[in-house]
């Protein structure tokens, strides 16, 4: 209901939460959480599930559980319009948002056009020794898709 509430889309477009845990050195490549129908030929659940690009993940609505006071930052390399990048690892270009508990960032993965947005790329950084990064998402899609309702 919360997330319904803050993005005004309705919970019939929502998954179901996903927890997060990472520990000392864990990480997540950069991604789009978007399906890129063209990477998914040879799928055809995927494909039947996007409806061949209809359907997709349209927002990431993404909470902090707990502080972490070093690392573990989530990325955006090609905020602001940056390049593409040569490493999906790499830590050191783009905008970092450090985890602190309570703080919700939203990013969205399509275009106002419906279109997959390139400049959604996101990762999880490597958590520094001796921390644990908790945090939940929820992706939201631009139709209803009935896991939440």
């Amino acid at each position: 209901h919360r997330t319904a509430s803050l993005t005004r889309i309705p919970r019939t477009h929502q998954e179901y939460v996903q927890v997060l845990r990472y520990g000392t050195n864990e990480k997540y490549d950069a991604h789009h959480d978007y399906f890129d129908p063209s990477s998914y030929q040879s799928d055809q659940g995927t494909l039947n599930l996007i409806e061949h690009g209809k359907k997709n993940r349209f927002a990431t609505v993404f909470w902090y559980l707990t502080d972490v006071n070093d690392g573990g930052h989530t990325i955006f390399p090609r905020a602001f319009g940056l390049p593409p990048v040569r490493s999906h690892s790499d830590c050191t270009e783009g905008l970092k948002v450090q985890p602190q508990k309570g703080k919700v960032i939203i990013f969205y993965s399509l275009n106002p056009s419906g279109d997959m947005d390139p400049l959604s790329l996101h990762g999880a950084c490597p958590v520094g020794e001796n921390n644990v990064k908790w945090a939940a998402n929820k992706w939201i899609w631009n139709a209803p898709m009935g896991y939440v309702t």
